[in-house]
């Protein structure tokens, strides 16, 4: 069974087309990474896969479950989500932030988190190495920092499936191979699907199963980096010239010409 599986997905914000005949499948425990240009529409097939637009849909299935038929307390426990940013702005420590992750989970609303969903955020806090950051207020933390705690907050909800909007957006490269480094062992070690937005064509290719390529809306190509990242492709989506060499694993690599 396919983690998500998705047929002629179209919507449309006032008048304008912005998704036109999605149709693709996320395998399960793959890393599976979406790619284009800015207003391509990667965002918003996210939102529309999440359920936060165009939620009466037929298109989506999640684990072979119509979407529409999901309650919203079961899609939480079912998908996380890691935005490119938090609005966060209350002075809340690290731990009971990330601790937001277990909400979906808690039995009995009177009572509040159990001793299990403390054990489980200072498991993920860890094994994040963010524990020495448990009492800092989550506002004064650097962006590597930050997006790192957004991971772990995603985890602690404890999903088998990992929705994540540009995760390195703001991180420099090292911390960006750490956050995605972390995604690909929760992957192998803890059943996870990852959907994942990025515009990073390298990082795509040198973590990415599988690539989903759009264009103006629509579905360009799918496959394996080797297959997508191609210099033809990129000139065709990205209008840049490149050249495209290989690592040692046989990843491709871009080079832009400049």
């Amino acid at each position: 069974m396919n983690a998500i599986e998705i047929e002629n997905l179209n919507f449309s914000y006032e008048n304008k087309k912005i998704l036109d005949n999605i149709t693709f499948n996320i395998k399960k425990r793959k890393l599976t990474g979406v790619l284009g240009p800015n207003g391509c529409g990667k965002s918003t097939l996210l939102q529309n896969i999440l359920g936060y637009l165009n939620e009466k849909t037929n298109a989506i299935k999640i684990l072979g479950r119509n979407r529409k038929n999901i309650s919203s307390k079961e899609n939480a426990k079912t998908m996380s989500f890691v935005p490119q940013k938090s609005r966060l702005n209350t002075n809340m420590t690290v731990y009971d932030f990330a601790m937001l992750g277990r909400i979906p989970h808690i039995a009995n609303p009177w009572v509040g988190f159990s001793s299990e969903d403390n054990a489980i955020t200072k498991d993920i806090l860890d094994k994040l190495h963010l524990s020495a950051l448990s009492e800092r207020i989550a506002i004064t933390l650097s962006g590597g920092e930050f997006q790192m705690v957004l991971l772990a907050r995603a985890l602690i909800q404890d999903t088998c499936i990992l929705l994540l909007d540009e995760p390195t957006s703001a991180l420099d490269l090292n911390h960006s191979i750490a956050l995605m480094k972390k995604i690909k062992s929760e992957i192998e070690f803890g059943n996870i699907t990852a959907l994942v937005v990025l515009h990073d064509l390298n990082l795509a290719s040198l973590f990415c199963d599988e690539l989903i390529m759009m264009k103006d809306g629509k579905i360009f190509i799918v496959g394996t980096p080797k297959d997508v990242l191609t210099k033809e492709n990129i000139m065709n989506v990205y209008h840049l010239d490149c050249n495209i060499s290989f690592t040692d694993s046989g990843k491709p690599y871009i080079v832009p010409n400049v």
